[in-house]
């Protein structure tokens, strides 16, 4: 057996004492908010590369817990509340001291905390009667026993659009049938478009729940989405189409009506339910067959937003064939960067194209890094970034370097979207600098996402 001598074995002790004390140190100037101290101390172990994704999590989550504990007034804390909603499961203590104010910021730890199962569901009806919308709102997320029918029904025509925000949730977590038609309701008038919306996902939830307990009214069903298809926006039209597709509509008006939609219509709708399409019948030939004609058209010859809009939806994978593939192909020989990095970071998914699109993306993230190729214009930088995360998401190491660079950026957003992009890689501990950010927002998201990350 090999043998190391002595003093490397007493050295590689000493370095991990050292390395051990100063996460200890950095963990102690998070909680205090010694700022500069643990700006140096960061920099230390990033520069030495000693800092590892589980060291960071835990400076991450002192960081965390300190900017929810010294938001300045009550805007301010709820903003630092839904930067780490996220990670609100291991910031369980932090949020329950913040539930004890009964403000906005309050009533948001308090959500967190019901959501993640902190906080009970019979404590949070408790709050039904409260003067104060935003606590009221807490107790109809938690009207989901069968029971609480009459209760969550009256709350989802609460005046308050966040009492009925609380309580449409709560009818998706519930999958109750008697919940349907106010949630048809709610989909076609409610005056906030975005609980319009909710209302759908919450029936579509419960109709995956039913199964044959929905089908006596299945065809009704269909036929009240054509009515929201008829009348809605684009992304309501967009959850028509994930409803459409679910038994027991599917089979009773609902299969009809994706075919219909997907021959007769232009946009996301129909391009979203070309998608759903794919996703779940791939194998009807004729209903799939025309949802593949749709996307690779679209992809060709569509307006930039639905060529993007396709892209993205169409599978490569099961589901495509060549035409489908070749239109990705062309797409990815565009001058539109944006369109080019799309395609490319789609045809990952090939093997046949594995190889070739990540050289070309590479190409693409090499731009305006140290000892790169210029960037040629500035006004191209966020499709440079797009690039270089897509290949992060493939886990292409090669670009850990240039992600890294967006560390040092003035930009906030290419700031984060680095600190995500080394999550992806498996890397997130190499952001830690970023948890002594000039920014509160900064070291609050940088935080979570290193907290995030550590859970894999």
């Amino acid at each position: 057996m090999l043998r190391r001598p002595v003093a490397s074995l007493l050295l590689s002790a000493a370095f991990v004492l050292a390395s051990s004390a100063c996460g200890g140190a950095a963990v102690s100037a998070a909680r205090d908010g010694d700022m500069p101290r643990l700006r140096g101390l960061l920099q230390e172990r990033h520069k030495e590369g000693s800092l590892d994704n589980d060291d960071a999590a835990q400076i991450a989550r002192a960081v965390a817990e300190r900017e929810l504990a010294t938001a300045k007034g009550e805007e301010e804390a709820i903003r630092r509340l839904r930067e780490t909603r996220a990670c609100a499961p291991e910031l369980g203590d932090a949020l329950a001291d913040r539930m004890k104010a009964k403000d906005g910021a309050g009533a948001e730890a308090a959500l967190a905390l019901l959501e993640d199962k902190r906080l009970s569901r019979a404590d949070a009806r408790e709050l039904a009667a409260d003067a104060d919308d935003r606590w009221r709102a807490v107790a109809a997320r938690a009207f989901v026993r069968d029971d609480d029918r009459a209760a969550r029904q009256k709350a989802i025509l609460d005046p308050s659009p966040r009492v009925r925000r609380g309580a449409i949730r709560a009818a998706g977590d519930a999958k109750d049938l008697a919940d349907l038609d106010i949630l048809f309701e709610t989909a076609r008038l409610d005056p906030e478009p975005m609980l319009r919306n909710e209302a759908l996902r919450a029936t579509s939830a419960i109709l995956r729940g039913a199964g044959d307990s929905a089908k006596p009214r299945a065809a009704e069903l269909a036929m009240r989405l054509r009515d929201l298809w008829t009348t809605g926006d684009d992304a309501l039209r967009e959850d028509v189409t994930v409803a459409w597709a679910l038994e027991p509509v599917f089979s009773s008006g609902g299969r009809d009506a994706l075919r219909t939609t997907i021959a007769a219509d232009r946009g996301p709708g129909a391009i979203a339910g070309a998608g759903v399409v794919l996703r779940t019948a791939p194998e009807d030939k004729d209903l799939a067959g025309a949802a593949r004609a749709l996307l690779t058209r679209t992809i060709d010859e569509g307006g930039r937003r639905d060529r993007l809009h396709a892209i993205f939806t169409t599978p490569l994978t099961g589901a495509a064939d060549g035409p489908m593939l070749d239109a990705m192909r062309k797409a990815a020989k565009e001058e539109d960067l944006e369109v080019k990095v799309a395609a490319h970071g789609r045809l990952l998914e090939s093997k046949a194209d594995k190889d070739a699109s990540t050289k070309a993306l590479e190409a693409v993230a090499g731009q305006g890094v140290r000892n790169g190729p210029p960037l040629a214009d500035a006004r191209l930088l966020p499709h440079v970034v797009r690039a270089r995360h897509v290949l992060a998401s493939a886990g292409d190491l090669r670009v850990q370097a240039w992600i890294e660079e967006d560390l040092a950026s003035p930009d906030a957003t290419r700031k984060l979207g680095a600190a995500q992009a080394l999550a992806a890689l498996g890397r997130a501990g190499r952001a830690a600098p970023l948890l002594a950010d000039p920014d509160p927002a900064v070291r609050t998201r940088a935080a979570c996402t290193m907290i995030v990350a550590a859970r894999r």
